[in-house]
């Protein structure tokens, strides 16, 4: 019950909040893939649109409606996380697991911001959880709820389909799992799971299967040569997002499960936290790897750092440990909340996503008053396209930069710019992206500059907004 009500304060508090901060840009972004519905989507599967869909017809479409659909999945994940680790260490371990997983950075501000991350992680730990209980059973059938979860997962992002190789090596190492793969049930699951992540194959087929060749053809074209300095900044990364010494301690906790192979309960947690881990830092060199796409590997650690901190918490050096870095985890995810909040919290003004959403739209709303006839809104970009879309009066459908011949992601399956023919509007451009609309000149006749709107946090700018009048011609 103790972790169960600490999810719930945590959850809570995260609501409660949920209002005093605009949307980050791939919130708005996810808030506008759900305003136009569909089977799936460019850069990612449909799941977060769809919970955000739900949400925000329940309740409004206001910001703590929209961040309602993370607080869903954080209580999926929180449940399924306590019950995996329970059924592999007991309820010590699983309760230790849980506070450490609210205290984390990567994992609280998942509860408050939405991403495909979020069903993402709780199909992850659901999968983990009955791929656990199928082999504690040698019920087949719970292969299939197996199934569902890795759909599931898959249908939130790309990376859960990692989960079925990792689950056949779970299957494949442990002698009642070889039992189970002599029957139908795992073959049954992996069908489950194709079943429940075909709305994204139907999707491809209708538009020349643009997201598989997006994620798995572009992005394996981006490889560059090896870069140190790019492995660096992954570790790096995952060493904030983490926390350091949780980082540390966890990746400890990894070598030593991997070592004691035989213990059923911690070759589960290598089997389901290693392969992702190691085939992240394996491609980091090579391309540019995000702090959280390495997220699902973590819950795992963290079951097998708290069972093995267990069992040796009686040495005063584990027990330091551990509050080092549950402290130190506890601090960063605190600061990162209070900033959000404080603009004279330090904080680089670059990585600053919020701040200034609210002031834009009213600058454009502004100017859009000014203008004759029914008048476009045209964001170099998704971020500043989305942002308007949602923080604008009404919430109008708006262009981003796809109609200034450039490839605009979703937004090329949305609107084309043909009906703005012969109409006014203003375009928006964000400094931190000043590569896009670089055609306006040619694609715009009149054009005219107005005035900027700079954006700071606490004296410190965060960027700059340009604004255009723009009768378009395309």
């Amino acid at each position: 019950m103790l972790a169960f009500a600490a999810v719930a304060l945590s959850l809570g508090l995260h609501l409660l909040l949920a209002k005093a901060v605009a949307l980050s840009p791939q919130e708005a972004y996810y808030w506008q893939y759900a305003r136009h519905l569909d089977l799936s989507y460019f850069d990612h599967p449909p799941l977060a649109a769809w919970t955000i869909r739900a949400t925000t017809a329940l309740f409004g479409d206001g910001e703590r409606a929209v961040r309602l659909a993370a607080a869903v999945h954080g209580a999926v994940f929180a449940l399924f996380f306590f019950l995996a680790g329970r059924r592999l260490f007991g309820g010590r371990a699983a309760l230790l697991a849980v506070l450490a997983a609210l205290l984390t950075p990567l994992f609280a501000m998942g509860q408050s911001i939405i991403t495909p991350d979020a069903p993402l992680l709780s199909g992850w730990v659901a999968a983990l959880y009955f791929t656990v209980r199928a082999l504690d059973e040698e019920r087949g059938p719970w292969l299939l709820a197996a199934g569902v979860a890795v759909g599931w997962a898959a249908l939130g992002k790309y990376t859960g389909w990692l989960l079925a190789p990792q689950i056949l090596l779970v299957l494949l190492a442990d002698p009642r799992g070889r039992r189970l793969l002599r029957g139908p049930w795992p073959y049954l699951a992996v069908l489950v799971a194709a079943a429940l992540f075909s709305p994204v194959v139907v999707w491809n087929a209708r538009h020349g299967w643009a997201s598989f060749r997006f994620q798995f053809g572009d992005r394996g074209a981006a490889m560059t040569p090896f870069s140190a300095d790019r492995l660096g900044r992954f570790l790096g990364l995952q060493a904030l997002a983490v926390s350091p010494v949780l980082f540390l301690a966890l990746l400890a906790a990894l070598v030593a499960a991997a070592r004691r192979w035989r213990e059923p309960g911690l070759r589960v947690c290598a089997l389901f936290a290693l392969p992702a881990l190691a085939l992240f830092t394996a491609v980091s060199p090579f391309m540019w790897v995000k702090g959280n796409w390495p997220a699902p590997a973590w819950p795992a650690a963290l079951l097998a750092g708290s069972a093995l901190a267990l069992e040796r918490w009686r040495a005063r050096a584990v027990r330091a440990v551990a509050a080092a870095a549950l402290g130190v985890a506890a601090a960063g995810t605190a600061y990162l909340h209070l900033a959000m909040f404080v603009p004279a919290l330090p904080f680089p003004a670059k990585d600053d996503v919020v701040t200034g959403w609210k002031e834009l739209a009213a600058r454009v709303e502004e100017e859009r008053a000014r203008l004759p006839g029914p008048s476009f809104v045209l964001g170099c970009g998704y971020k500043p396209a989305s942002e308007l879309a949602y923080y604008l009066p009404g919430r109008p459908e708006t262009y981003a930069q796809n109609a200034m011949r450039e490839v605009g992601l979703q937004y090329d399956y949305w609107k084309s710019g043909g009906e703005l023919l012969g109409r006014e509007g203003l375009l928006v451009l964000d400094r931190r992206e000043w590569r896009n609309c670089l055609r306006r000149d040619e694609l715009c006749q009149p054009l005219e500059q107005l005035v900027p709107l700079e954006v700071r946090r606490g004296g410190v700018l965060v960027t700059t907004f340009d604004f255009w009048r723009c009768r378009y011609r395309g």
